[in-house]
């Protein structure tokens, strides 16, 4: 797990709901919790703050407080609302296109958007063409602006179409749902065993399982487009792992909460 990483899983999860910032004396306490050592965090800390991550600041208590930038945030919140409002929703029939123009010699900026597509649930249909069935133009947009704001050279378009034959077509050509249904048996296998442990764990433990669940939850936005229910095989194991995935964070919460308010300093 890396410092980025939790971070995000950190301020998603606590931060954002507590207020919004957090000391530094309370991050290095929570963060070293996970085996990281001082320096280490606080190298993270600066990574982040170099690519736009996070702002710090110091307080008349002279105290240095961190949180996440505009930009941090709007990858938090769409990241957040598509871990936690999973929802077997019906699919409106349209696909969302996004074919882009970006030189050889910028090649940087062609995988970052091709990073940011990927995350954002679009599947590769041709080698500057991405498509996606759900709706999220505006959060599309808003990432494409940010692309804008760092370079000129960019062209990227955005359109919403039919399609003229069967769908599944599509979806077998830009999406590896067998990959996908594997990482989600071994999630199921590795995470099911720890609904009978939660009630002998000490606070601090629970407190580093739920980050390190939801951690791992996470990761499924890197690989899972998210299709509609439409779009899905039948009995798709996805369900199931996010109903364990719930459940098990709910009933660490208690324990959780317990050792970081404890601990927390905004």
């Amino acid at each position: 797990m890396k410092i980025q990483s939790l971070f995000f899983t950190l301020y998603g999860d606590y931060i954002k709901d507590a207020g919004g910032t957090i000391s530094s004396k309370s991050l290095i306490i929570i963060l070293k919790e996970f085996g990281f050592s001082e320096g280490a965090i606080r190298a993270g800390l600066h990574r982040m703050k170099k690519a736009g991550l996070i702002v710090s600041e110091r307080g008349k208590d002279k105290k240095i407080r961190y949180k996440l930038s505009e930009k941090g945030l709007l990858r938090l919140l769409e990241g957040t609302r598509r871990v936690y409002e999973k929802t077997r929703r019906r699919w409106d029939g349209k696909w969302r296109i996004v074919v882009y123009n970006i030189p050889e010699n910028n090649r940087e900026v062609r995988d970052r958007l091709r990073r940011e597509l990927k995350w954002l649930g679009f599947g590769m249909l041709a080698q500057s063409t991405w498509i996606s069935p759900n709706p999220i133009e505006d959060t599309l947009r808003k990432f494409i602006n940010d692309l804008y704001n760092s370079t000129n050279s960019v062209k990227v378009d955005i359109f919403v179409a039919d399609y003229l034959d069967q769908p599944n077509h599509l979806v077998e050509r830009c999406w590896n749902l067998v990959e996908v249904e594997q990482a989600y048996k071994s999630f199921l296998e590795e995470w099911s065993p720890m609904l009978k442990k939660v009630n002998s764990m000490k606070s601090n433990e629970a407190f580093v399982t739920r980050i390190e669940l939801v951690h791992e939850y996470r990761k499924f936005l890197n690989i899972d487009p998210d299709l509609p229910e439409d779009l899905l095989p039948q009995n798709w194991i996805g369900y199931k792992a996010y109903d364990l995935f719930m459940k098990l964070r709910e009933e660490l919460t208690p324990k959780a909460n317990e050792f970081f308010y404890k601990v927390y300093e905004p």
